[in-house]
């Protein structure tokens, strides 16, 4: 496993950690993780990019190392804090689950601070949605974590993954965590992050990225149709993985990743020394995939 450097952004009411490390001289890729997990969960993608960018990764308030109480407006305004707070003056925003729902939500309020963004296994924020669905959900939830002993913990952790040792990650990170704290995470997230705002186009470049056995939420009906909504967006589909994709199929993730981080994020020189090149979607688009998706297949060796 890569070592990174350690750090804590202090907040009116907690305390932040995060790593960082990689190239200095490289973009700043910031990775956000999934709800009632933690920055480990990016240890492969940590282990694959960090030659080649600057990596930092936090854990959420309430997560992991780091405290305070969860709610999701929180988690947005520690993430605008953290970036104001990095050397870099633009970044790439990668999230997954809840991580890519505060990415979202980041981009929305400060499109500046964003080179582009990476939204894995998550729902569109601005979606439009039946008025029962989010309270539903909770309702649903709530019923779930009435189960006895660990078995709320059990279902949530298989329901994240696919993969043995991910799943064991999933259940084990939330040892501490009682159901009632796990509902008020996902509660919050359902309720501060998703609101109709069906105009709303994603100001730079936006890869949505989903497990092809994903089954939470609208997450793999949506994806498509919200890429081809999407100006400067595409979709990926990896194979043999579930709602923790990086880590059911990191091989795969990692290179979708980097196929996207490549064509999108500024040369080395422009980002240490010069301005941001122009980004904007007519410059682009010869370059791009614009509202494609397409299943993950690798090179043939």
């Amino acid at each position: 496993m890569t070592a990174l450097d350690s750090h804590q952004l202090e907040r009116p009411d907690a305390t932040i950690r995060y790593w960082s490390g990689g190239r200095p001289d490289a973009t700043t890729v910031v990775l956000l993780h999934g709800a009632t997990l933690d920055h480990h969960m990016w240890d492969p993608q940590v282990d694959a990019l960090h030659d080649r960018f600057q990596l930092v990764v936090p854990d959420l308030r309430a997560h992991g190392e780091s405290t305070g109480t969860f709610t999701f407006a929180a988690a947005v305004d520690d993430t605008l804090a953290l970036l104001e707070a990095l050397p870099a003056r633009r970044v790439v925003l990668v999230g997954l689950s809840l991580g890519a729902n505060i990415a979202q939500a980041v981009v929305r309020r400060r499109p500046d601070l964003a080179h582009a963004l990476v939204v894995a296994d998550a729902t569109c924020n601005t979606a439009a949605r039946h008025p029962l669905a989010v309270p539903m959900t909770v309702g649903l939830l709530n019923s779930q974590a009435m189960l006895p002993g660990d078995t709320f913990a059990r279902h949530a952790a298989n329901r994240t993954a696919l993969d043995p040792d991910a799943r064991s990650y999933a259940f084990a990170v939330n040892a501490h965590r009682s159901n009632g704290e796990t509902v008020a995470i996902l509660a919050s997230l359902l309720t501060g992050a998703l609101h109709a705002e069906p105009e709303y186009r994603t100001p730079v470049p936006l890869l949505l990225v989903h497990g092809e056995h994903d089954h939470l939420g609208d997450i793999t009906a949506d994806t498509a149709a919200w890429a081809r909504r999407e100006p400067l967006g595409e979709s990926v589909v990896i194979p043999h993985a579930g709602h923790a994709s990086n880590l059911d199929n990191p091989e795969a993730f990692t290179t979708v990743l980097l196929e996207f981080l490549e064509r999108v994020v500024p040369p080395l020189e422009l980002v240490a020394d010069g301005p941001t090149p122009d980004r904007s979607a007519d410059n682009r688009a010869p370059r791009r995939r614009r509202g494609i998706t397409r299943l993950f297949r690798p090179r043939a060796a």
